[in-house]
């Protein structure tokens, strides 16, 4: 066996002195700048740590590889193979010829969504629940959406540098990206707690008629009719994309209470009538001057429940602001801005404008949204009363810097629900 001497393990152990390599003597030198730049990379190191370079990358790839594993597995359904502990080779019996499904099951380990037991794997209940296909809150839609930007705009960022924002069709867009994604979105909470709001507003008629104003969607329609036989609801929204409401009445089985209308709320008629109009996150939702119509479309007594975000602390994303510098429309001959700062909701001006237009301000509520917890929404709740301006047990002739003032200075009091 070969044992070193003393020497040799000295000189195998001290730290190697570069300075004469940095210096601008040396016999592999030839005087040409650009060439000793490149022999003096082949012997030595570069400056900066690259151990903080790779791990800083490498998570970066990991974070994004797991969340491809992820998509995938939504995409072949594997999460509803894990409602109970099965083993890896029950699951690979639904993939026949599928290697990657052992290795597949530790990524999805490794994400927080499954849980190893042994050799048996289960979904979490945040999988079921949201990963599932058959589950009601699923949100396989949003998954989808998450891909499509992938391929669509990160992954050609750099032919978008070059040649300009992705293009789309608005039609296709808000049926395909948006309104999809959003109705899942919506089904985490934030549309079961406008749903309950709306339940208990006193005083609706037997068989009331609602409105969705901009309904997109149309699932709060949907679930107000679905829970209350004897209403009948109405969708308002643009022609192109009030085929997304058409599909989730026939996916619900609401046809014979809820109806589409296609028109521009800002241009159209949008009929009179209504015990309850419903504006949520739609841009007439924070237009003052839409608000005299609202309350002429209105029945005596009727409420107008508006649900919009803006009223919170969004903190500056530089993804979100990169993303929205990817894509257009197609009809629009550039691109234009889209979000940035939020715009606030419940303004003075607004409220002002709300009791100018004839309707009483009953109460605004914080609605929890999971899905974007830094857009502060908010629910508020007018109506137009029965009586005329001044005789009825409201409010309504509260100004807007009596609104404000603390609930202990005001003439009026006007609750505030932070459920």
């Amino acid at each position: 066996m070969f044992v070193p001497c003393q020497e040799s393990l000295y000189y195998m152990s001290r730290p190697a002195d570069l300075s004469v390599y940095r210096g601008k003597k040396g016999s592999f030198l030839t005087g040409n700048p650009e060439e000793d730049a490149v022999l003096r990379s082949f012997i030595l190191p570069p400056e900066p740590d690259p151990d903080e370079f790779y791990t800083r990358v490498n998570s970066m790839a990991s974070e994004a590889y797991r969340f491809f594993a992820l998509a995938s597995a939504v995409s072949i359904g594997m999460f509803d193979h894990l409602t109970v502990p099965v083993t890896s080779e029950t699951v690979a019996q639904h993939y026949p010829g599928s290697d990657q499904i052992p290795e597949l099951l530790e990524v999805l380990c490794s994400c927080g969504f499954v849980k190893k037991t042994g050799d048996r794997y289960v979904n979490t209940p945040g999988a079921t629940a949201f990963l599932g296909r058959d589950s009601p809150y699923s949100q396989d839609e949003y998954i989808k959406k998450l891909m499509i930007r992938t391929h669509e705009l990160w992954l050609r960022l750099p032919d978008i540098i070059g040649t300009g924002p992705v293009s789309y069709d608005k039609k296709e867009f808000f049926l395909t990206m948006v309104l999809p994604s959003m109705a899942a979105n919506a089904l985490t909470g934030r549309l079961q707690t406008v749903v309950r709001e709306i339940m208990e507003l006193p005083g609706l008629p037997e068989a009331p008629r609602m409105l969705d104003l901009g309904g997109g969607h149309g699932l709060y329609a949907i679930a107000l009719a679905r829970l209350n036989p004897d209403m009948r609801c109405t969708v308002f929204d643009l022609p192109e994309v009030i085929g997304a409401a058409r599909s989730s009445i026939a996916q619900y089985g609401a046809r014979q209470q809820v109806t589409t209308w296609a028109g521009d709320f800002f241009r159209d008629d949008f009929g009179r009538g209504y015990d309850i109009i419903l504006s949520s996150s739609t841009p007439c939702g924070k237009r003052p001057e839409m608000l005299p119509r609202i309350c002429d479309a209105l029945n005596p007594g009727g409420y107008f429940v508006n649900v919009q975000g803006g009223d919170g602390e969004r903190e500056k994303d530089c993804i979100r602001d990169l993303e929205g510098r990817m894509w257009r429309f197609s009809d629009e001959p550039e691109w234009r801005r889209r979000g940035g700062a939020p715009r606030p909701f419940v303004t003075g001006r607004y409220v002002e404008a709300l009791t100018q237009a004839g309707m009483e301000l009953i109460r605004t509520v914080k609605i929890p949204d999971p899905f974007r917890t830094d857009d502060g929404v908010t629910m508020l709740i007018g109506q137009k009363p029965n009586s005329p301006a001044g005789q009825s047990g409201y409010p309504i002739n509260m100004s807007v810097h009596e609104f404000f003032r603390p609930p202990w200075e005001r003439k009026f009091s006007v609750p505030v629900d932070s459920r």
